[in-house]
């Protein structure tokens, strides 16, 4: 038989097998390892802004600090000057109310009267530490054609309808330690009518705020008069509602009570307002000034 017919034995199949599988398992061995494939990765969310508008924050200013955050205050003194805020307009929704009453710093809510939300927005400032003002609509001069809302004091109103009133108003903001008017130049202009406001103050231990919306008004000396601790508002906050003209404002507060001792600024619950308060009131004391109750200011 020729050597081309001849078939390999088993033994050589076998051996031949044997080199295979021992140089396949020496590949393997020795390869380089293959790196795992890339696990993917969950996109990265925004952190919570504890309901804060997203306003970039202008450069160079400090970034604002947590709404919890406590606000240092400046060593206590005779010759410290103070200042107070006030938040006007509350009670048409809750949430300024409730954002208000997170805050350390003893910011004040003025809260109008019978409105959906009043009571709980007064409920929810007193909850948190805040003092809680009726902010009672007066009337303005533009009137009828400018209407301040549910519980107007008018001037055509007699002493008894505005005490009437004013305890009906009160009832609907629960736990007020004070009033201030929103509108009324006219009402506030008018000594009657704040006389007939001052004897429910009176008879309440309660404390007026003049908004001062007019030069003409006897608010202040007319509750002084009538036995009522009273003060005056000297600074609006936000009526351009801008971040710069909030910061320019504070300046003037700042400066307005290194002048007299102390100062009131009222401001309104738009969101760049709140915002702005939250990143420069734990910066206040740094400037030299105590922030405080506003019922801390009323004489």
């Amino acid at each position: 038989m020729s050597r081309r017919g001849r078939r390999p034995s088993p033994a050589t199949v076998f051996f031949a097998l044997l080199s295979l599988a021992l140089g396949i398992a020496l590949f393997v061995k020795t390869r380089p390892p293959v790196p795992p494939a890339p696990v993917p990765r969950e996109p990265l969310r925004p952190s919570p802004t504890r309901g804060r508008p997203l306003v970039p924050a202008t450069p160079k200013r400090p970034a604002p600090a947590p709404a919890g955050k406590p606000v240092p205050t400046a060593p206590a003194g005779s010759g410290t000057p103070r200042v107070a805020i006030v938040i006007d307009d509350l009670g048409n929704e809750l949430a300024p109310a409730a954002r208000i009453a997170g805050w350390k710093a003893p910011v004040a809510g003025a809260v109008l009267p019978d409105l959906r939300w009043s009571a709980a927005s007064a409920e929810a400032l007193a909850r948190g530490g805040h003092e809680v003002l009726l902010h009672l609509p007066m009337e303005p001069t533009g009137y009828p054609r400018v209407r301040p809302g549910p519980g107007l004091v008018l001037r055509s109103q007699s002493d008894a309808e505005i005490e009437r009133l004013l305890e009906e108003d009160l009832a609907t903001v629960p736990g007020a330690v004070g009033v201030n008017n929103h509108m009324g130049s006219a009402a506030t202009a008018d000594a009657r009518v704040m006389r007939a406001v001052s004897r429910v103050l009176s008879r309440r231990g309660l404390f007026f705020l003049d908004s001062r919306t007019t030069d003409a008004t006897v608010a202040e000396k007319t509750a002084e008069e009538n036995s009522v601790r009273a003060a005056s508002r000297r600074v609006f906050l936000d009526d351009v509602a801008s971040d710069e003209a909030i910061r320019r404002q504070l300046d003037e507060l700042v400066r307005r009570a290194e002048q007299e001792g102390f100062a009131i600024a009222i401001g309104h619950p738009y969101p760049v307002t709140l915002f702005v308060l939250e990143r420069e009131l734990p910066g206040l004391s740094e400037r030299g000034v105590r922030l405080v109750k506003v019922s801390e200011l009323v004489r």
